[in-house]
């Protein structure tokens, strides 16, 4: 097992799902009230945020909507200061190239704490799932093909520079766990190696995600030799989760998380204030 983390840690989880996204559960004073039983001193929300452009590409639909966007952030700061915990409103926003447009426009509207990118889906095709839709995708396309149309949506998604930190970068995994050794050699190598040298010159982080312990991989997102690439390539900011879904599952396993960091080589992780970051030491 891996050692828990240093009394000189700030303990702060950020990648947290509550009744605002549509796989979570639990209201805000619910998902704080767990932060400080397991002793977190500052937990971020990182509600899904999903786009959905027209046909006509005429306009776009957001899940939530924007105006429930306004209630969640409402709900955070009525929150703040009530519970000996610090509360972040961020997002996980999935990015789609062909919403680029509206997801830039929303975001100069909308101020967030954290926005952390993400890719789960190729086309029609759900990556992070169903199971037996993220299988068949790997089977259409090939496991290097499949990886590579991945890969190449998650290079857009960094190029756009939005992002403060990108998620669970080996998801690819999560359903054929022998594709976090694969992407780590020969053509995927390459691009992996691109796309985290864009990372760093964009000024992007990496988020160490630790729900992969309780996924197929039975390791965190990314494995340590893709965690110390990242920081061999350059990517110092790192920010660290473990996409709870529900109050009981705050904070899980990010003593192994921050333990994995230390492990590839860093020495601090980053917690952001209106997309501001701070170093903390690890």
């Amino acid at each position: 097992m891996a050692p828990a983390a240093s009394p000189s840690v700030m303990p702060a989880d950020y990648h947290l799902h509550s009744h605002v996204s549509h796989d979570g559960t639990g209201r805000i004073e619910e998902h704080a009230r767990r932060a400080v039983e397991v002793g977190l001193l500052e937990i971020c929300f990182t509600e899904h945020l999903d786009f959905y452009p027209s046909e006509d590409g005429l306009s776009c639909s957001t899940i939530p909507s924007e105006a429930g966007l306004r209630r969640y952030l409402r709900e955070v700061r009525q929150a703040q200061g009530r519970f000996g915990v610090r509360l972040r409103a961020g997002v996980e926003l999935d990015y789609k190239p062909e919403a680029d447009r509206w997801v830039r426009e929303l975001l100069a509207r909308v101020g967030f704490d954290f926005v952390l990118g993400s890719v789960h889906n190729v086309e029609k095709w759900g990556v992070s799932g169903p199971r037996e839709m993220a299988v068949a995708f790997f089977e259409e396309r090939g496991v290097e093909g499949g990886c590579l149309d991945y890969y190449d949506r998650v290079e857009r998604a960094v190029g756009t520079g939005l992002f403060d930190s990108f998620a669970h970068l080996d998801l690819v995994k999560r359903f054929r766990p022998e594709n976090g050794t694969m992407i780590l050699r020969g053509v995927l190598r390459d691009r992996i190696v691109a796309i985290l040298d864009l990372m760093a010159a964009k000024g992007t982080g990496i988020e160490v995600n630790g729900s992969g312990l309780v996924h197929d991989p039975q390791e965190a997102y990314p494995s340590l030799e893709l965690l110390r690439l990242a920081r061999e390539r350059g990517v110092t900011t790192l920010t660290v989760g473990s996409d709870s879904h529900r109050p009981d599952t705050v904070g899980r396993h990010l003593a192994d998380v921050l333990a994995l960091a230390r492990a590839a080589g860093y020495t601090h992780f980053h917690t952001f204030e209106s997309r501001v970051p701070t170093p903390v030491l690890l």
